[in-house]
């Protein structure tokens, strides 16, 4: 990747995402566990990150974007509504589930597994080439995530929490090549805007259809509004990121992210890390950084 002013722009506002990444993981965890509802916090935290990407919106296109919307193809709303349903639908869903028995730092680390997996799918669905050193990392990976896990080094089962976790990772490595294909037809604050939409509405369906008083429209804490501002950033972030240094780049910088919550989930909520915990969880790092190197020597 040639360094030009407009790579240098998808390294910022993919390092932005970075930060608010690493601050998500402590501001979801502390806010899913004050609202005892997952089901509720994820979609009141994405009906703001629709309003705070709405504003946005506004503002970056100085007013409504109609013929941008009037213009959409078929096959390009039919990617936004695939990338708002998995990324803003099921993974948001699933890593809301997951944080009432996880930590913060487990669902922050999970963004590795999911640039590991973005990667494969790429493999897979855009036949880049992947070489076996890829293959021995992502195992490692793998394992150390099973030891973050479970705390230890003896075989136990993942906590139920970890396992949600991880399928909403897979979901969101989907949805990230599609949002590749989809920013390069579609400016990316409208992808964005499309991509909460859609998401809210699979989160407000599936609220109705599953729960009991789902009660959407009770009232809402501060972890919400913040949790809803630091994705709106993120997603934002992320696509124009993309658009400018590619998804697999970008992902790959997100990994930092784990750094960030580990230490705000230690210093702040004091929790209590193991050393094996400690010691996979760099091992994780490491090897995303190990991976961002093969695959572009000239990343860092």
């Amino acid at each position: 990747m040639a360094i030009n002013k407009e790579s240098i722009q998808g390294v910022i506002f993919a390092l932005v995402g970075c930060v608010g990444l690493g601050i998500l993981g402590i501001v979801d965890k502390v806010g899913t566990l004050e609202s005892n509802n997952p089901f509720v916090f994820s979609t009141q935290s994405l009906l703001f990150s629709l309003l705070f990407t709405l504003i946005f919106a506004l503002f970056y296109f100085k007013g409504l974007p109609i013929r941008k919307i009037s213009n959409l193809s078929i096959s390009s709303l039919g990617l936004i509504i695939l990338v708002g349903v998995f990324a803003s639908g099921i993974f948001i869903l699933l890593r809301f589930i997951g944080l009432t028995e996880s930590t913060g730092t487990f669902a922050t680390l999970s963004q590795i597994v999911t640039t590991s997996l973005t990667a494969v799918f790429a493999w897979f669905i855009l036949k880049e080439q992947l070489s076996k050193s890829f293959w021995g990392l992502f195992i490692v990976i793998i394992l150390s995530m099973y030891f973050v896990s479970v705390g230890s080094l003896t075989l136990a089962s993942v906590k139920s929490g970890d396992i949600y976790i991880l399928f909403g990772a897979i979901f969101l490595a989907v949805a990230n090549i599609f949002s590749r294909i989809g920013v390069q037809k579609v400016d990316p604050i409208l992808f964005s805007l499309g991509r909460f939409i859609f998401g809210s509405i699979f989160l407000l369906i599936t609220g109705l259809l599953l729960v009991n008083n789902y009660g959407i429209l009770n009232s809402f804490t501060g972890w919400v509004i913040l949790s809803g501002l630091l994705w709106a950033m993120n997603v934002i972030a992320f696509n124009l990121a993309i658009k400018r240094i590619g998804v697999t780049f970008t992902t790959s910088l997100l990994m930092m992210a784990p750094i960030i919550t580990i230490l705000l989930e230690y210093s702040l909520l004091k929790h209590h890390f193991t050393f094996v915990q400690v010691a996979a969880a760099l091992v994780v790092v490491a090897g995303g950084l190990a991976i961002i190197l093969h695959k572009n020597p000239l990343a860092l």
